[in-house]
């Protein structure tokens, strides 16, 4: 209408072709893909590495001996504090 190029009928800004067709599918599917990432990783609670929590609470357990053979530490704050660092 007045000098616009778009129509429904004429196929739109995409053309009327198979191609156009195509283009619009696939940016349609990748929307919807892009939606759908954003959501499972906004939902999904945040993973700690097992590996990771596990060498971080040997290196705890090494700093705290090594305290204690320093002798900066008592052996009852040994004790608690070791005990403290085996929860989970």
């Amino acid at each position: 209408m007045w000098g616009c190029d778009y129509s429904p009928i004429s196929g739109g800004w995409w053309g009327n072709s198979f191609t156009g067709n195509l283009w619009s599918l696939l940016i349609s599917a990748l929307v919807i893909l892009l939606v759908v990432y954003l959501a499972i990783r906004a939902f999904r609670p945040p993973q700690r590495n097992a590996r990771g929590s596990f060498r971080d609470r040997v290196d705890s357990e090494a700093i705290l001996k090594a305290r204690f053979a320093r002798g900066e530490i008592s052996r009852e704050e040994f004790i608690k504090m070791k005990q403290t660092l085996s929860q989970p």
